[in-house]
């Protein structure tokens, strides 16, 4: 049924987008995507919860992101939200509960309430890019305020130990709620990991297939874990943490110019100008996205943490990983950008042309 409809919405487009919808479109970027190495704070974090990770810290990254995407959508009228707004609903009329599931429900109401877009911005455009943290059967933008129940003490230390509440989980775009979602013929392009797997799962628990049951045409996504760098540029002062990235990128946005893309979001920009530009069909301009990948990313050189060390047998992986024991690797790191190039997938119609001002 779901073949057979997304056929019929390709054959009767031009009847289906009769009106203002085909020239909507939306960006989105959520929380919690972006990392620094925070001077002690996160030494002690690692210690107490064993491992050698960054700590989730916002650094701009996803912002100027969001920005330079709006900016490419020329001739689209452009609905653009930012972390937890980029969630698919909010609360409403929570006090009905009483305090003895939320203590203060008007202040996670003005969280997370009226102002959250995302799921109605979907519903709306006809080219959909979001930035978030997912899985095969859902991905969300979800808050640390919200989710440590809006207290700055749990707020601060749950940065460093897990103490949810789960709060933030509402409006999670899962396989349950976007398969009720009125979606139009739409293009969509999620940068997230593993969201557009499909091997070795039932379709029904995969997200790419309740999004083209809701009414796109066509879905992009990775199938694999994907990276991104997550900062704009390494400290200057400590390693790992700073925001002259973020002022040096603040400055440059007066001039016009936005920094530079990495990874997927390569691929989705190029994409997104592909479909606009040479009125390309979505399976011609994704194969053109990632044809020049590699030449556009390529020499781009990060400070990665932890270090990658893969040599396919995980014992190995943890001998050589303790006996190295270095916070930071730098380099071009040219086998995730491998991995990818290979790992965004295309579901729904490759020969779909999509309209475009």
């Amino acid at each position: 049924e779901d073949c057979s409809a997304l056929i019929a919405r390709t054959i009767f487009y031009n009847e289906i987008i009769e009106g203002e919808w085909k020239r909507n479109a939306t960006i989105q970027t959520g929380c919690g995507l972006e990392f620094q190495w925070i001077p002690v704070i996160t030494t002690l974090a690692n210690l107490i919860l064993g491992g050698n990770e960054p700590t989730k810290w916002p650094t701009g990254e996803s912002y100027f992101m969001n920005l330079r995407l709006c900016n490419d959508l020329e001739g689209y009228n452009v609905k653009r939200t930012h972390l937890l707004t980029s969630q698919r609903e909010g609360f409403e009329n929570l006090a009905k509960y009483g305090r003895k599931y939320f203590l203060f429900p008007r202040f996670y109401e003005a969280i997370s309430g009226d102002n959250v877009k995302g799921g109605k911005y979907q519903e709306e455009s006809n080219i959909i890019f979001t930035f978030n943290h997912g899985f095969y059967y859902l991905y969300e933008s979800g808050d640390i305020l919200l989710e440590a129940r809006g207290f700055p003490p749990f707020t601060t230390i749950s940065r460093f130990y897990p103490m949810g509440s789960g709060l933030s989980s509402k409006g999670t775009y899962d396989v349950r709620n976007v398969y009720k979602m009125e979606l139009g013929p739409s293009v969509v392009y999620i940068e997230s990991c593993i969201v557009g797997r499909t091997d070795g799962l039932q379709p029904e628990n995969c997200l790419s297939q309740a999004y083209l049951h809701a009414g796109v045409n066509a879905f992009v996504a990775a199938s694999r874990v994907t990276a991104d760098p997550g900062y704009l540029e390494p400290g200057l002062i400590f390693e790992g943490f700073g925001i002259w990235g973020f002022i040096n990128a603040t400055i440059n946005l007066k001039n016009g110019k936005y920094p530079e893309p990495h990874f997927g979001a390569v691929i989705a920009e190029g994409f997104i100008l592909d479909l606009i530009h040479n009125n390309s069909t979505t399976g011609i301009a994704l194969r053109n996205a990632k044809n020049v990948y590699l030449p556009k990313d390529a020499n781009s050189t990060f400070m990665w943490t932890p270090p990658l060390v893969s040599t396919g047998c995980k014992l190995i992986d943890e001998m050589l990983y303790e006996s190295m024991n270095p916070r930071f690797e730098y380099g071009k790191c040219l086998d995730k950008k491998y991995h990818c190039l290979h790992e965004f997938n295309l579901y729904g119609d490759p020969a779909f042309n999509p309209w475009n001002p």
